[in-house]
C-alpha cells in the first residue's frame, strides 16, 4: 500500500465474497428441476431477497469508501466522478445485452428492471453525481432515502404495485435505498466513529429480532423466483386486457428486516476483521471473489448460459449434477479472480 492512501476495507471484500457466492448458488439452483433440488437451494432460494440488497447496499458503502481514497491520492472529484459513470455505463450495457439476449428488447424493462447490473450501474451514476456536491452530499442522500421510504411504505399500505416502480427483476425501485443507507452508514461511520459501531449492535439485534418474530419462512414467504416475461410486462407494452403481476416481493417489513441485517453483520464483520489484522497477502486470496465480484457475476451468467444453450432450460436433473455445476462455477470464477489480481497494487 502507497503511504498516503487508504487501506482496503476488508470487511466489504469478504460480504462482496458472501453475496456473490450466495448469487452464484441462487442462480445455479434455477437450472435444476425441482425434484432434484437438494437443501442448499431452497434455503438459498428462500432468504434470496437478502443477496441483491447486500450487493446494493455494498455499493453506497464502497462509493464513500472510494471517493476518500481518491481524496487520500489528491485526485479531483470530478475526474473520479468520470470514471464511476464510465463504470457505471459499461454495467448498464451489459445489463441491457443480457435482458435482451433472454427476453428481447422490451421497453420500460430493459430500462428500468432488466436485472441488478442495471440497478447497481444507475445507483453508481446517480451517487457520484451527488458526491460531488460534498458539503450538500450526505443532506441529499438522507432526503432522497427518507422520501423514498416513506413512498414505498404508501404503496405498500395502499396495495398500489405500479409497474415502474416495483415490478420485474430487480427493480430499481426499491433496491435504491439499500445504495442510500449504504451510503450514510458510510459517511456517518467515518464522522462518528465511536457511535456507530454501536449503531451497528443495535441494527443487529433489530434484524434478528424481526427473522424470530415473524419466522423466516413467514417474513421471506415468496423466494425471488423467475416469471415469464409477460409478468413483467406493464398491460400497454404487452396487448390490451393483459394484467401486470409484479413478482418482486420486497416489502417494507422484509425491507427493514434485511436492511438492519446489512448493517449489523457489516459491523460485526468490520469489527472482527480489524482485530484480526490480516495480512494484504492473505486477504486478497481469501476475498479473491469479492474484490472481483461484477466481473464473477457477469462469468458466472455466462458459464451458466452455455449450460442452457448446449443443454436446455433446465440442464440439471440430478442432485450431483447441481452440486458439481455450482462448484465448478465458483472454482472458475476463483482462479479467474486470483488471476485478475496478480501484481495489484495494494
Amino acid at each position: 500500500m502507497k503511504a498516503g492512501t487508504l487501506p482496503r476495507n476488508h470487511a466489504m471484500d469478504l460480504l462482496r465474497t458472501a453475496a456473490i457466492l450466495a448469487m452464484m448458488a441462487a442462480h445455479t439452483s434455477r437450472l435444476i428441476i425441482f425434484e432434484a433440488r437438494q437443501e442448499w437451494s431452497s434455503w438459498v432460494l428462500l432468504f434470496e431477497p437478502l443477496i441483491p440488497s447486500l450487493f446494493l447496499f455494498l455499493v453506497g458503502l464502497s462509493l464513500i469508501h472510494s471517493r476518500a481514497s481518491a481524496i487520500s491520492k489528491g485526485q479531483s472529484l470530478r475526474s473520479w466522478f468520470y470514471r464511476q459513470a464510465r463504470r457505471g455505463a459499461v454495467l448498464w450495457l451489459i445489463s441491457a445485452l443480457f435482458f435482451s439476449l433472454e427476453e428481447g428488447v422490451r421497453f420500460p424493462d430493459v430500462l428500468l428492471s432488466s436485472g441488478i447490473l442495471c440497478t447497481i450501474a444507475y445507483a453508481i451514476i446517480g451517487m457520484t453525481g451527488i458526491l460531488v456536491f460534498e458539503r450538500l452530499a450526505v443532506w441529499i442522500f438522507a432526503a432522497l432515502f427518507f422520501a423514498g421510504s416513506a413512498v414505498f411504505y404508501l404503496l405498500d399500505h395502499s396495495g398500489s404495485a405500479p409497474f415502474l416502480f416495483i415490478s420485474g427483476n430487480s427493480p430499481v425501485f426499491p433496491l435504491i435505498l439499500f445504495s442510500l443507507a449504504g451510503a450514510l452508514w458510510g459517511l456517518g461511520r467515518h464522522r462518528f466513529p465511536k457511535v456507530f459501531p454501536w449503531l451497528g449492535v443495535i441494527a443487529l439485534c433489530l434484524g434478528v429480532g424481526l427473522v424470530y418474530r415473524y419466522g423466516g419462512e413467514v417474513l421471506f414467504t415468496k423466494p425471488l423466483g423467475r416469471s415469464d416475461a409477460t409478468r413483467i410486462l406493464a398491460a400497454p407494452f404487452y396487448g390490451a386486457g393483459s394484467k401486470v403481476i409484479p413478482y418482486y416481493n420486497l416489502r417494507p417489513i422484509l425491507a427493514l428486516a434485511c436492511l438492519a441485517l446489512h448493517l449489523g453483520v457489516y459491523t460485526a464483520v468490520e469489527t472482527g476483521l480489524r482485530k484480526l489484522r490480516l495480512r494484504e497477502s492473505l486477504a486478497s486470496r481469501l476475498f479473491a471473489l469479492g474484490r472481483q465480484s461484477l466481473e464473477n457475476y457477469i462469468l458466472h451468467l455466462f458459464l451458466l448460459g452455455l449450460l442452457v444453450v448446449t443443454m436446455g432450460p433446465r440442464p440439471l436433473s440430478a442432485a450431483w449434477q447441481g452440486n458439481a455445476a455450482l462448484l465448478g462455477i465458483m472454482a472458475a470464477c476463483q482462479a479467474w479472480s486470483l488471476f485478475r489480481g496478480r501484481g495489484r497494487p495494494t
